[in-house]
């Protein structure tokens, strides 16, 4: 359903999820990306996030709104970015929509996003 990693090396806080979330499933998601956003806020205050959903369809508004929370209490850790990479135009709307920031980019393709999050402002 989800896995939440932090490469020291890289800088890189990378989140996969898939599959269709309960309302008790996106509070656990919110609990780990915390701990790990945490975790890689007290290494450096610049990481970059990767979210890899391709295997995760558009979710049910509760659940969308839990995800747009966590995303919420996550960028302010960082001053780096988020991209998400979605394996649909569907998911991509919702994901445009719910996770608006100007830190956060949706993206159809990997190579896109790390394009993307290698930019130096």
């Amino acid at each position: 359903m989800f896995r939440v990693d932090y490469d020291i090396p890289a800088n890189l806080l990378m989140i996969s999820v898939s599959g269709f979330m309960k309302p008790e499933d996106a509070l656990r998601l919110a609990a780990v990306v915390d701990a790990k956003a945490r975790e890689a806020h007290a290494v450096r205050d610049d990481f970059n996030v990767i979210v890899e959903s391709l295997e995760f369809p558009v979710q049910a508004t509760d659940v969308a709104e839990l995800l747009t929370g966590i995303m919420q209490r996550g960028i302010v850790l960082t001053s780096g970015r988020a991209a998400v990479i979605v394996g649909s135009q569907l998911n991509k709307l919702q994901a445009e929509r719910t996770l608006a920031h100007p830190r956060v980019q949706v993206f159809s393709s990997m190579d896109a996003a790390q394009i993307w999050l290698d930019q130096k402002d």
